[in-house]
């Protein structure tokens, strides 16, 4: 009985970390089903991926020696 209770804590923190993934990647322009796809199959690894992205596009969207603030 505890392995099914496992089984739906890590099928939950998936989903969750997937709708919360959509909402940001929404929110900063980008592609937002493939990252919610990404973190659907992964899971919250997917968070570093997307944080380092997001800041690549902004610095690519700016200019490499441009202020964010």
């Amino acid at each position: 009985m505890k392995g099914e209770y496992n089984v739906v804590f890590v099928l939950s923190l998936f989903c969750l970390s997937s709708v919360s993934i959509y909402i940001a990647a929404l929110r900063a322009g980008m592609a937002a089903k493939r990252w919610a796809l990404a973190a659907l199959c992964l899971g919250p690894l997917v968070l570093p991926l997307f944080h380092n992205h997001k800041r690549l596009t902004l610095r690519r969207a700016f200019g490499r020696f441009s202020n964010f603030f």
